[in-house]
């Protein structure tokens, strides 16, 4: 039996009228006969395209042969009629075709559905890029750059013959590339030298100038920082952990770069270093948050992710509440 053969209704939509809701019961597919069709999903707040349809085409396949709900809305963007035709008779139509091309139509639908759900999380994934590509996030990752070739290109020999890098006039120069406010870009920089990330001091001659400057730490920043604005959000560690890794590290130093202890004398160390009671309850919280590694009684750490680790979530904190 030919589906096109059976009596449908004809259905006239007005423009931006809703022709069926993701979720609602499928009771049948629809023939566009005129106008053209918006098929969209909704995902945490926003609206995804997934394609127009037009004269010709058909909606509503996708579920018209199970009893899963509607997987889209149609939203016609123009008037439209279209050719309504029940569910029951399509089903009966479709038990008359041979059981081998009923397999391959089913199996046509489930990856149709599958392409949908990827071009789904691929399009959220790219609204909220362009969502955050105006954040401070993004900015900081734009400065840390550009501070990054400043070290590498910019240096100069003082009259030691040292090689120093002088600020003056860096954010005025970052304000002209990134086309951002000087006093926006200057938060940044502050935020910067306040969290480690860089170390500005003063010379007697050069003014201000950038104290030991790791580029490829500037580098790397930059692209953690990225990743932060392309995802909108990221899971910081508590922040009283913070002074806990950074007396690891300072342990590690004191220790001849040591990065491997037994644990229960890491705990009086950082009892010491602390000046606290609890060393064994403080090494027990970084295990369990996976910021110290624990094999055969004895605890490892690497000593420059730490320092990374507080370095670039207490500056990221920071950059949340600077407001382009």
């Amino acid at each position: 039996m030919d589906w096109r053969s059976m009596k449908p209704d004809t259905l006239s939509f007005a423009p931006l009228q809703i022709i069926f809701n993701e979720g609602e019961e499928s009771n049948g597919i629809y023939l566009i006969q005129e106008g053209v069709v918006e098929i969209f999903r909704v995902r945490e707040g926003t609206e995804i395209n997934l394609g127009t349809l037009k004269q010709n085409d058909v909606l509503g396949t996708l579920t018209v042969l199970s009893k899963e709900p509607r997987t889209a809305s149609a939203r016609a963007t123009v008037k439209c009629t279209v050719l309504f035709f029940q569910s029951d008779g399509l089903k009966n139509s479709f038990k008359e075709i041979p059981v081998w091309s009923q397999a391959v139509i089913k199996d046509a639908i489930g990856r149709v559905k599958h392409v949908n759900e990827l071009l789904i999380e691929s399009k959220l994934n790219e609204k909220k890029l362009l969502r955050n590509v105006g954040s401070s996030h993004h900015h900081s990752a734009q400065l840390a750059y550009l501070l990054a070739s400043l070290v590498r290109k910019g240096a100069i020999l003082n009259d030691s013959q040292v090689s120093i890098y002088p600020t003056k006039d860096f954010v005025t120069c970052a304000e002209l590339i990134l086309m951002k406010k000087y006093t926006y870009l200057e938060q940044i920089f502050k935020a910067f030298n306040e969290c480690g990330l860089v170390k500005e001091i003063d010379d007697k001659k050069y003014g201000k100038i950038l104290f030991k400057p790791s580029p490829g730490l500037l580098e790397e920043f930059a692209v953690y920082s990225l990743n932060i604005a392309k995802k909108g959000s990221i899971t910081f560690l508590p922040q009283k952990f913070y002074p806990w890794m950074s007396a690891v590290a300072r342990i590690s130093k004191k220790n001849n770069s040591q990065e491997k202890f037994k644990r229960s004398d890491l705990a009086i160390l950082i009892q010491t270093e602390l000046g606290r009671e609890d060393g064994e309850f403080l090494v027990s919280e970084l295990i369990q948050h996976e910021v110290l590694s624990e094999k055969d009684n004895f605890v490892t750490f690497t000593t420059s992710k730490l320092q990374k680790t507080v370095v670039f979530e207490s500056l990221s904190r920071i950059l949340k509440d600077i407001v382009p």
